[in-house]
């Protein structure tokens, strides 16, 4: 069926005078044209009435790859996320009027902090219904404000040509603040014409017609202010053999390969959480920075010269101690322009770097202090071989079932969910040479979204997946569950069930008299009704044995997998303790 049904009418002349049309079908056309152009090519959809028309014509689209339906526009927005972290390409959301725009907000924080180009399409009622008693309508530019670069409030559709050719550049010119010097995501609100949903037919004239299939043509924001390479040697005194440190954290924003060429080059260690994807990368110099500086007796003595950092906030504090604990000259590298960073009290910075200028400080810096690199690597040596050796002899828990997941390379790239997880595998995720891209949502700390975000990085990438994450995290995403029974490629969702959140067990407030039902909250569900409820597959792991098959499984079964490590719910806080006595003595 066509996007748009023409009709034309004869006057007593017999000249044809209008088109009978859906005029919002057709303002919806000019401003998709606007998105194609700007190089949008997946899509969340959760639709709705006045969101009708808008995802009907993009189903009906060529131009996009990737198109997820989510009823949910909490999970359907960190969806959208996922495919941009997965391809660092624009993704769009698409809502319906009302509540649907507030629901988007947790990804929308999780996008602006990440500096990730999120494209919000609200769909709202037309004008003359706002502030009437209307059911279903809130100021949806209002609700996004405080988390978007730029947005919109689109005029209603309108019957005139020029109102076509003034929608199309405030479009492009919204969409060009997603990329840039601050990247980040953005909002176009489209009223649609309608009472009730957003195909009811209206009239268009040819000329306006005409003017609304021209083609749209795109123009990126200006591009980051260029990094004098020349200027940050000088003002920091770089030179070649410089004790230097490379901390990756979460979230690098830099190319993988990039970086890894950049280590390598520099000779520097590598502090490498198990987020910043740099474990993957077969570089020799990378290690855990929890290995690296758990033995005070086995690290160097000597204090670091330079400290160049990458991404967000190491997890493990032990870094962070360390840092604090030496301040230094420091590079700090991100997506975009930051004032201050809590982890130094001045660094310079160092804006989205090209490979080109990373060679060119490479070229400064390298070879590096062989002597400084071959100490850490020594230290972080004998920290893993008694980390897995304390492992291998626990009672089954936490620390074990982690080990376990983290050691297992059945697929193609993994995603850490935060709380515990996360620092699992900060202990657990060892350096291999796969590749294997690694995830998370980092931007603010939270455990939202985590299994939308994995359904967006498995869609976009179209490989086996791995996600861990603990009880509350899958609880806080269930309706996500609709959508990954939707997923034909083999992915893995590994629940580490320790029965609440057991990461409040190792702070000071856990020592209070309520703090078990308070703050632990522990209660009681069954992860395999939840997976049948929802026809996925499910296994329930209580050893090494059971956990380590149902991972093989996992990783040949042709949909999702829920697995279940249930685990004693404080073997976390026991299992470290544990861990902790045993390298006190190294």
């Amino acid at each position: 069926m066509d996007a748009i049904c023409l009709e034309t009418s004869d006057d007593c002349a017999g000249n044809a005078t209008t088109v009978v049309a859906n005029l919002n079908q057709l303002w919806l056309e000019c401003v998709l044209a606007a998105i194609d152009a700007a190089g949008v090519r997946r899509v969340v959809l959760c639709p709705g009435a006045r969101s009708a028309a808008m995802a009907l014509t993009v189903r009906e689209r060529t131009s996009f790859s990737d198109v997820v339906v989510s009823t949910d526009e909490r999970t359907g927005a960190y969806t959208a996320l996922g495919m941009i972290k997965a391809t660092g390409e624009p993704a769009m959301i698409v809502t319906t009027s009302g509540s649907a725009v507030a629901n988007l907000v947790p990804a929308l924080t999780e996008a602006d902090e990440c500096a990730l180009p999120l494209v919000l399409v609200t769909c709202d009622r037309p004008r003359t219904l706002r502030g009437s008693g209307f059911g279903q309508m809130i100021d949806h530019v209002g609700a996004c404000r405080a988390f978007v670069r730029a947005s919109v409030d689109l005029p209603d559709p309108i019957d005139d040509a020029q109102a076509f050719v003034d929608l199309r550049k405030r479009v492009v010119e919204v969409l060009a603040s997603s990329t840039g010097a601050r990247p980040g995501p953005v909002q176009l609100n489209i009223p649609f014409a309608g009472r009730y949903d957003s195909t009811e037919p209206c009239a268009i004239s040819p000329t306006a017609l005409r003017e609304a299939r021209r083609p749209a043509l795109f123009h990126p924001s200006a591009a980051p202010a260029a990094n004098d390479i020349a200027e940050l040697v000088g003002a920091l005194h770089l030179r070649a053999g410089m004790r230097g440190i490379i901390v990756a954290g979460p979230e690098c924003g830099i190319a993988p390969n990039a970086l890894a060429r950049f280590a390598a080059r520099t000779g520097f260690p590598v502090f490498a959480d198990a987020a910043s994807g740099m474990r993957s990368m077969g570089v020799p110099s990378v290690m855990s920075g929890y290995d690296a500086l758990s033995a005070r007796s086995a690290r160097p003595r000597e204090v670091p010269e330079l400290v160049i950092r990458f991404g967000f906030a190491p997890v493990m504090p032990g870094v962070q101690n360390y840092l604090l604990e030496h301040p230094c000259s420091t590079i700090r590298v991100s997506r975009t322009a930051l004032e201050r960073d809590y982890l130094h009290r001045s660094f310079a910075p160092l804006v989205a770097p090209s490979a080109a200028q990373l060679d060119a400080l490479a070229d400064v810096l390298g070879p590096g202090d062989k002597h400084w690199l071959a100490c850490w690597r020594r230290a972080a040596d004998l920290v893993a071989t008694r980390r897995r050796g304390v492992a291998d002899v626990l009672s089954w828990g936490e620390l074990p079932a982690a080990r376990e997941i983290f050691s297992h390379d059945g697929f193609d790239f993994v995603h850490f969910g935060n709380s515990m997880p996360i620092r699992h595998a900060d202990l657990f995720y060892e350096t291999r040479t796969s590749g294997r891209p690694a995830f998370s949502n980092r931007g603010v700390w939270g455990i939202d979204g985590t299994l939308g975000t994995f359904l967006g990085e498995a869609v976009a990438l179209d490989a086996p997946g791995l996600l861990v994450l603990g009880d509350l995290a899958f609880l806080h995403d269930l309706p996500a569950l609709a959508n990954l029974q939707r997923h034909r490629r083999p992915a893995c969702v590994c629940v580490i069930n320790n029965s609440g959140g057991a990461i409040f067990d190792f702070l000071p407030l856990a020592r209070r008299p309520e703090y078990k039902t308070a703050i632990r909250n522990p209660y009681q569900f069954d992860i395999g009704h939840l997976a049948a409820a929802f026809e996925l597959r499910f296994e329930r792991a209580q050893s090494r044995e059971s956990l380590r098959t149902a991972l093989d499984r996992a990783a040949r079964h042709d949909s999702v997998t829920i697995v279940e490590a249930a685990v004693p719910s404080d073997s976390a806080f026991s299992g470290l303790q544990c861990l902790e006595v045993m390298l006190a003595d190294l």
